[in-house]
């Protein structure tokens, strides 16, 4: 693997940003949502996704089901995938 020096202005160099108030959970929703649009694509079903949320290895997506539970998982679920 090739090593490279630090530079100050690396635009890979992994960073995160800390939000709060209402554009925190209006942030939180749309990446739950993004994360069930892209596991739906690869052909997840429900259930499985739902289990992902649930497991504290997906990170992102356990932090929205801390947050607000299965209700509101499987309300997102209904949005991208009707009838389930």
């Amino acid at each position: 693997m090739a090593e490279k020096e630090y530079e100050e202005d690396d635009p890979f160099v992994l960073t995160d940003v800390s939000i709060s108030g209402p554009e925190a959970d209006a942030s939180l929703v749309e990446m739950a949502r993004v994360f069930i649009d892209e596991f739906a694509r690869m052909g997840w079903d429900r259930d499985r996704i739902l289990a992902m949320f649930r497991n504290p290895f997906y990170r992102g997506p356990h932090i929205a089901w801390r947050r607000w539970g299965d209700e509101f998982v499987q309300q997102l679920l209904d949005e991208r995938i009707p009838g389930g």
